[in-house]
């Protein structure tokens, strides 16, 4: 009849081995039930690469950058950069580098449905910032639009340059150009610009003649009836030559 002593390995190495891997194994039992209830309220966590004197990641109570909060932090592989989050927000920076007011992604405290994304400031300049917020939030115009402003602050008295290196397209403004042979000599002729989609709830226009005479054949341009969706163009000269005139309509 069996017993249980048939069952163990039948050399001493193979036992070694078995017992040391369940050793393994119940250390790594006894861990994981652990981690799941594990508090740090001193000291750190840290993920260190081998070799590494920089921690690539750190999970503290406090991080030391004055704050008190905790959080959790990475740097980059020669330590000069890092990225940390906290209760605040996500901040970056440069180690070293002190700020008066952080680089970062942060909400708006109170408000709900925002957000601020900060340029911060190493002295005592101005920082940009783009703050954008839904249409329910308490930092919106309050007739249900969402938002982004483009804003600076701080001390500085130089104002914001915003670049586009870009084609800027804004939605509220359409250009063209039309164009108009008159119906007769010194007589006032329209052309109807339609098909637009200009967003705002006003409108105004410019228009220009594209013209070598302008007061001496060319006598007049203007525009009536600026709308979203279109307007129309009048051009006056003392002939019937075909005139370019180019028009912008402008919502607000």
């Amino acid at each position: 009849m069996p017993t249980a002593a048939d069952q163990l390995p039948s050399d001493p190495t193979t036992l070694a081995r078995r017992l040391a891997a369940l050793e393994r194994e119940v250390r790594e039992l006894r861990a994981s039930r652990r981690a799941a209830h594990t508090t740090v309220s001193t000291g750190s966590i840290r993920a260190l690469r081998p070799g590494a004197t920089v921690p690539d990641a750190v999970m503290a109570p406090d991080l030391g950058d004055g704050s008190g909060l905790g959080g959790f932090q990475t740097t980059s592989p020669d330590g000069a950069l890092y990225a940390r989050l906290q209760a605040a927000g996500l901040t970056f920076g440069a180690t070293g580098v002190n700020q008066v007011a952080a680089s970062g992604i942060t909400a708006k405290a109170g408000a709900g449905g925002s957000l601020d994304i900060q340029s911060g400031m190493i002295g005592g300049s101005s920082q940009a910032h783009i703050l954008m917020a839904s249409g329910d939030s308490p930092l919106s115009p309050g007739n249900g639009a969402p938002m982004i402003s483009l804003m600076w602050d701080g001390s500085g008295s130089a104002d914001m340059i915003v670049d586009v290196s870009g084609i800027l397209l804004p939605r509220n403004i359409a250009w063209g150009s039309v164009t108009i042979t008159p119906s007769a000599a010194n007589a006032p002729t329209s052309q109807t610009v339609s098909g637009l989609t200009v967003r705002g709830s006003s409108f105004f226009a410019q228009v220009s003649a594209a013209s070598m005479v302008p007061g001496k054949e060319v006598t007049g341009v203007g525009f009536t009836a600026a709308t979203s969706s279109g307007l129309t163009v009048w051009v006056t000269r003392i002939n019937t030559t075909p005139t370019v005139v180019n028009w912008m309509v402008i919502g607000q």
